[in-house]
């Protein structure tokens, strides 16, 4: 069925869609040059990235529609209700890389965004007792440091130092469209020299040092600053989370500097609790969008992407409704976008390859917990306790802990000694949990990814159970609190939340994966080779995580292409 567009005022850009009037040999479509489309754009994903594109498009006048696939808005920045009187954030628990940028834009604190920020970087416990407990406070920190090592105590802010400084190097290359590095239009060019003259502040030994980042191993990064396994184990993690890799495989070193990247209120490589779960990030972006014009559904699936004479012109859902608009911009993983929407028939063989050999594979499995009290640990102070149970709490007590752990996966079994995260939200947020209760969200590896073809529900359960076991090591009340839990594998993730492969960055955060070359060479700058088709989500430049750049980014080509034609 055809939805004819409706009588509505005629927006800014004096851009119209071709209509059929017959067809030529091969069934390729005649057009004439003046039909109105339904809608200005389509946005295919009502994840938060999704919503941003509308958000920014909106604003500069350009009406969206956000077609969303599930009941619920958010991807995997996604706030549900498993049991009653609950909210979890089923996926991704914590907000660090969204920039300053992205939240004043679309005004998300006037939206009812709130932050609470973690009191700790890290809480570790370690098999004889010990702990480090990192906070944010440069004379706390060493002093819980010096405790293993004066040498790793005096290096730590120059690490810190050193990771801000990479940080900010990098930082503006995020907000940017990466150029098409070998391309020699006076365009890309133009882009190069821009790319260039953003490094500018880079000398010899700065050059190394973003060489290094870029390609060491995070295990090699840290050895090369810290002599102490245990402040080594509180890094390496944060190389490691979201990868299917373990702290030994090369590229993880940006994977740290990726999760350093990301700012609150001004401080670099804080991270914050969001009240009402990360779904309330996607629901204020949401907010902003409407408030400019977007309309946003729910349930309601696309089967397609319509395409006439090589053009994207509108989508078909589900239900057989064909929907038109002037563009076409894709939420979804690249894979999903381009095998299944679009179909390989409508695309370039060598583009075709390189989709097919992206990788997006995973080891992650989230556990949620509903708990009856907040884990008591073994050893610590109250004062301490508190702090703890309010920042992330590290299930790995060393770099070889975590090596094994992704060990197992890579021989194709789940993890023995599985790694988490975990936060509970619920000591600083009480409108996730009745009255005395708590959720505890644990981000875990690593199972195989071959377990993203089928459930394993017997084995992610036995999973959990280590997980849970090795808390209670520390933690000896968690086993007992916990009153619900839920279990979401690989293959959760991809068949119920679109993650291809149950990776929640939709892809590799690999050199080969990264800037302009995600999610493919020549393609990195948000447009795809079918005309007014457009990505938007986490397998484009810069990647992961809930930061909305990619929809800031995307959203910014579109305008320029609609702005020429």
């Amino acid at each position: 069925m055809h939805v004819w567009p409706s009588a509505e005022p005629e927006r800014n850009l004096n851009y119209r869609l071709p209509v059929v009037k017959g067809q030529v040999a091969g069934g390729a479509p005649i057009y004439s040059p003046r039909v109105r489309a339904e809608y200005d754009s389509i946005i295919i994903g009502g994840g938060h990235n999704g919503l941003a594109t509308a958000a920014y498009l909106g604003r500069a006048g350009v009406k969206p529609l956000v077609l969303e696939r599930r009941e619920v808005l958010g991807g995997a920045a996604v706030s549900e209700h498993p049991w009653p009187g609950y909210t979890v954030s089923t996926l991704s628990y914590v907000l660090s890389l969204m920039p300053p940028e992205v939240m004043n834009e679309l005004e998300l604190r006037r939206h009812g965004l709130t932050l609470y920020p973690l009191a700790a970087d890290y809480y570790v416990p370690f098999p004889d007792g010990s702990h480090l407990l990192l906070t944010k406070d440069s004379q706390q920190a060493r002093d819980e440091i010096a405790k293993f090592s004066t040498k790793d105590a005096d290096a730590w802010p120059e690490f810190s130092a050193y990771l801000a400084k990479m940080a900010r190097l990098v930082r503006p290359l995020l907000l940017m469209t990466p150029p098409a590095v070998g391309a020699k239009s006076p365009a890309d060019l133009l882009e190069l020299a821009r790319f260039a003259w953003k490094l500018k502040g880079l000398d010899v030994k700065g050059t190394g040092d973003f060489v290094k980042v870029m390609t060491l191993s995070v295990a090699e990064l840290l050895d090369e600053w810290f002599e102490s396994p245990q402040v080594k184990a509180a890094r390496c993690v944060s190389g490691a989370i979201g990868t299917y890799g373990g702290p030994y495989t090369p590229g993880t070193a940006y994977v740290l500097l990726h999760h350093y990247i990301g700012e609150i209120d001004g401080q670099m490589a804080e991270w914050a609790f969001v009240r009402g779960g990360t779904g309330s990030v996607s629901e204020a972006i949401a907010a902003d969008a409407r408030e400019h014009g977007a309309d946003i559904r729910a349930a309601t699936p696309v089967a397609r992407i319509l395409i006439e004479s090589g053009r994207a012109v509108g989508v078909a859902l589900a239900d057989g409704t064909e929907l038109r608009a002037r563009v076409v911009i894709s939420n979804a993983h690249p894979r999903t976008t381009f095998c299944e929407l679009v179909g390989a028939h409508q695309l370039p063989a060598d583009f075709v390859r390189s989709i097919d050999r992206y990788k997006t594979r995973s080891g992650t499995v989230k556990v949620n917990l509903a708990l009856a009290e907040p884990p008591r640990f073994r050893g610590l102070e109250a004062d301490d306790s508190a702090t703890a149970a309010r920042s992330f709490i590290q299930l790995c007590d060393s770099m070889e802990y975590l090596e094994r752990a992704f060990d197992d996966a890579k021989y194709g079994r789940p993890s023995a000694a599985p790694y988490s995260d975990g936060v509970i939200p619920t000591m600083v947020d009480d409108s996730l949990a009745p009255a005395g209760k708590h959720v505890m969200s644990c981000f875990t590896q690593y199972v195989p990814a071959s377990w993203s073809q089928a459930p394993h529900r017997e084995e992610l359960e036995a999973y959990a159970d280590r997980v849970i076991e090795g808390y209670t090591r520390f933690a000896p009340n968690l086993k007992t609190a916990v009153e619900h839990r839920q279990v979401l594998g690989p293959y959760d993730m991809e068949q119920e939340y679109g993650l291809v492969g149950g990776n929640i960055m939709h892809g590799d955060l690999t050199l080969d994966q990264l800037f302009s070359w995600r999610p493919v060479a020549g393609y990195a700058d948000y447009r795809t080779p079918i005309k007014g088709l457009y990505l938007c989500g986490s397998g484009t430049h810069p990647g992961g995580g809930i930061s909305g750049i990619n929809g800031r980014n995307a959203s910014r080509e579109i305008l320029k292409d609609l702005k020429r034609n």
